[in-house]
């Protein structure tokens, strides 16, 4: 009773003192204290503010490094060791964010010492606001070891956690690039992945290991001088699975998507202007780039104009070199988007204004892109899209059907191999039409569907389209689909062991017949 009593007087000789000393006098004894616990304490203590300055206008990145590292590691066993969190939810996002509740200490470790993050919330006197910081507390002896390092791992660990958990954006141009902001946005929210896309394994795993290489080579690109992009071309017939491999990239790479659509691009400038306002980790895609303007036709007429103004002497002046390929052209005419801004859009000095970007080029036919929009350096990857393999069509029909096996496989596979292979989007509609009945129904069509293609005229145009992707495939790989890294515009007609479809549609027309009675004989179809 009588040590409570003596506290109970020290409490109030200070309430006493606190209220006749003046103010000057009290910080001074607080800085004392301060001092003096300081030096008695065996740990250091690092305050992080939320904003910068005296003024307090400008973020701290490091206060929202830390809140995100916080926010990552609280299910693991450092979050057991916090009382309460803050729990939010934002309106656009399905992800629940959990913050340190005000005045609050969790524990965390690095290299085997132990650390302490304390969420400090005052409020300001005479006002509404709050002071929010963070205060680190550490080891005093290991403080100069352990500080910089720590905090490196904090801001990694914070931008990993930002880029897998941040909701992702669907952009398009709005026509308006020399306002503030010429893109639109809806939440990107597309579900395709590697693991559910129609690909052939080789192909799959070629585009996984290069997409990581990629976005895990920062240091890479700039110890070579080099700017931290990279180029793909898609190519193959409509449906064969260009959009929903772009889509299952950015859920690979948790990237935004911008979707360019030249048509509503006034000229080269607002082409920079759209560039300037993408985001980095951003995949920017120009959809049929030989549809949406007439580059190589561009190209043709001004080497034409400049050969015919040459012979004519009436100028010295007013050419300018591609420098896509060794072809001169006349200065470029304003009013509208040009094949030397697409070059420059994609591998001038414009293009190194952000990083982490991926710049996808898609087509039908690739034969008709003009050479310097796909050469190396600008599209680095050529992925070839073509009708479905057997690999892809076993991995359509356990996603659409559910199943791994089945007696007409083998049936399905003589009809790829005799070029009666369809595009993954004419095979998952047949799946989705009887996606509530018998799995057999579903293979019966699809092997009809493959016949049907087979026996079809040699000499349309649907058969030909087919033939002409096939040719381009070496046979070292899957007959559908191929990837090449670095490919060369003058190499793509020399693939060797080009495979000549009519002669194997003409070997297996009478065999196709046995097979699919077979095989509906044994499904009782």
């Amino acid at each position: 009773m009588d040590i409570l009593s003596q506290l109970w007087s020290l409490l109030g000789l200070l309430t006493v003192l606190q209220n006749i000393l003046p103010a000057q006098v009290l910080s001074v004894l607080h800085s004392l204290i301060e001092s003096l616990q300081d030096l008695i304490s065996q740990y250091s203590y690092f305050d992080i503010p939320e904003f910068n300055g005296y003024c307090g206008v400008d973020i701290n990145d490091l206060y929202r490094h830390v809140n995100l590292y916080l926010n990552s590691v609280n299910s693991s066993a450092a979050a057991s060791t916090c009382r309460r969190f803050s729990l939010s939810r934002s309106r656009s996002s399905n992800c629940i964010s959990f913050t340190i509740a005000p005045n609050h200490t969790i524990h965390d470790s690095f290299n085997g010492h132990s650390l302490c993050w304390t969420h400090q919330v005052d409020t300001v006197q005479d006002s509404l606001e709050e002071k929010r910081s963070f205060t680190l507390k550490l080891p005093k002896r290991h403080r100069h070891m352990l500080l910089s390092p720590y905090l490196q791992h904090v801001t990694s660990r914070a931008e990993e956690f930002e880029r897998v958990s941040r909701e992702r954006r669907l952009f398009t141009n709005n026509g308006n690039a020399s306002y503030e902001s010429g893109w639109v946005s809806v939440p990107f929210r597309h579900p395709s992945t590697f693991e559910t896309l129609a690909l052939e394994p080789q192909l799959k795993r070629q585009l996984m290991e290069d997409l990581k290489a990629f976005a895990s080579g920062r240091e890479y690109y700039h110890r070579v001088g080099r700017a931290w992009k990279r180029g793909y071309l898609l190519y193959g017939p409509p449906g064969s699975g260009k959009s929903s491999l772009i889509a299952a990239m950015a859920n690979y790479l948790c990237y935004d998507v911008y979707d360019l659509e030249l048509t509503k691009v006034t000229d080269n400038s607002d082409l920079r202007a759209l560039l300037i306002q993408t985001s980095n980790r951003s995949i920017i895609v120009i959809e049929d780039i030989d549809c949406s303007l007439d580059l190589t036709a561009d190209r043709m007429l001004k080497a034409t104009t400049a050969t015919a103004t040459r012979r004519k002497r009436s100028s010295s002046s007013g050419y300018n070199k591609d420098p896509g390929s060794g072809n001169y052209q006349l200065l470029e005419e304003s009013g509208r988007v040009t094949l030397s801004g697409l070059l420059n859009f994609t591998d001038g000095l414009w293009s190194c204004c952000g990083e982490e970007r991926i710049i996808v080029f898609t087509t039908n036919h690739r034969d008709k892109v003009d050479p310097a929009l796909v050469r190396c350096g600008r599209m680095d990857v050529h992925v070839s899209l073509g009708p479905c393999g057997m690999h892809a069509f076993k991995a359509l029909a356990m996603n659409y059907l559910g199943i791994e096996r089945h007696s007409l496989f083998d049936v399905v596979e003589s009809c790829i191999r005799s070029g009666g292979a369809l595009t993954p989007a004419q095979i998952g509609e047949i799946l989705l039409r009887n996606r509530g009945s018998n799995a057999d129904l579903a293979m019966t069509e699809v092997v009809s569907a493959m016949q049907a293609r087979i026996l079809s005229a040699g000499g349309t145009e649907h058969l030909n389209t087919s033939i002409e992707y096939e040719d381009t495939v070496t046979l070292t790989r899957s007959p559908q689909s191929v990837l090449t890294v670095g490919s060369s515009p003058e190499n793509w007609d020399s693939s060797p062991g080009k495979i000549s479809g009519k002669k194997r549609k003409a070997k297996f027309l009478v065999r196709l017949r046995s097979l699919t009675k077979s095989g509906s004989g044994r499904t009782g179809v």
